[in-house]
């Protein structure tokens, strides 16, 4: 596998920088193309006149002994921390904490700084959107949404929703591929002008499931995480199937429908509303994992890879896992995958 040197990496999420940075380590030259302004995808963040909000991943749990190896680093340097710890359930009518089986983690003093720490090695090209990919006898040539030519590449990683890489890639790879669907998720946040009172029998909460809810499945408190404290932010995400039904409503009805849940399920009158908005994560969740997978997709014959979430299932150390057995098989073609 000596002939990859130069590779193209198609999506600046979780699994286009792990993967990223394992082929870095090994000596490969990386170019990553991202639409965004900034790394993270769905770990992005909005800071407003209101404050800041994680909109997308809300935060992460560390199972993998090499992905817990780098949060443990990044929690000394201050880039992560535990978060929520505090947890509360409303499920049945009743409100009650929840102790997490596992430790969940957040960035500090958002989710984006997990992905800004491991995208500060890396060239990325920020606001370049891949619309067409051409394999030629010198390599890949990579069109962009401004007819711009890039060209060299040994291999090209497509990194992306599942939907969109198959867009992109179209029958390219051998066998075609299908499509794997995915569900959308709408998120909403809100910025209240007085704290939340908590609900009877609750000093506090971080984070909550909304079991009874048929509009939203989560809520937090934005202000609780590690290195925030100013103001009663909450960030809602609503269920997948209610996002799917009402995927082409604007943001601002969004907002409403989702505040008005969220109205319905709290026990206390809620204070008044400063702002909100609403974002749509039109791409969120696999809907089921590519059979056979190993964590990711690749046709060697065409120089091409696929990975990410959906390879796996929806968790952000799945991304990473399914980046980094990627770059690993690619640097390491002979050593099996984990399964």
């Amino acid at each position: 596998m000596d002939f990859l040197h130069n590779i193209a990496i198609v999506g600046a999420g979780m699994a286009g920088l792990a993967a990223a940075r394992v082929l870095q380590q090994a000596g490969k030259d990386v170019q990553i193309f991202d639409k965004g302004h900034r790394p993270g995808g769905r770990m992005s963040s909005r800071c407003n006149a209101h404050g800041l909000f994680d909109l997308g991943a809300q935060y992460f749990t560390v199972r993998d002994p090499g992905f817990a190896r780098i949060i443990e680093a990044f929690e000394r340097e201050g880039v992560v921390a535990k978060w929520p710890q505090i947890m509360a359930r409303h499920d049945n009518g009743q409100w009650q904490i929840q102790h997490p089986e596992h430790p969940r983690y957040t960035g500090t003093p958002s989710m984006r700084a997990l992905t800004d720490a491991l995208s500060a090695s890396l060239e990325i090209s920020h606001q370049i959107r891949i619309t067409s990919m051409t394999r030629t006898p010198s390599g890949w040539q990579l069109e962009n949404q401004y007819g711009h030519v890039r060209s060299g590449f040994d291999h090209v990683i497509v990194a992306i929703p599942a939907p969109q890489a198959i867009e992109l890639v179209g029958d390219i790879m051998t066998p075609p591929l299908s499509l794997h669907a995915m569900s959308s998720c709408w998120s909403t946040w809100v910025r209240f002008k007085a704290p939340l009172k908590m609900p009877p029998g609750i000093d506090t909460w971080q984070g909550a499931f909304l079991a009874d809810s048929p509009v939203l499945r989560w809520a937090a408190r934005n202000q609780t995480r590690p290195g925030q404290h100013e103001g009663e932010r909450i960030t809602l995400l609503a269920r997948d199937d209610w996002s799917d039904r009402h995927l082409e409503m604007t943001p601002a009805q969004i907002a409403d429908k989702m505040v008005a849940a969220f109205k319905d399920e709290y026990s206390e009158a809620l204070p008044a509303i400063e702002a909100c908005g609403a974002h749509r994560w039109k791409y969120a969740q696999p809907r089921e994992r590519p059979k056979g997978a190993e964590g990711y997709l690749t046709d060697m014959s065409k120089g091409l890879s696929l990975c990410g979430d959906w390879c796996i299932d929806g968790r952000v150390e799945a991304a990473w896992q399914s980046g980094t057995r990627l770059a690993q098989a690619l640097c390491h073609p002979d050593t099996p995958s984990p399964t």
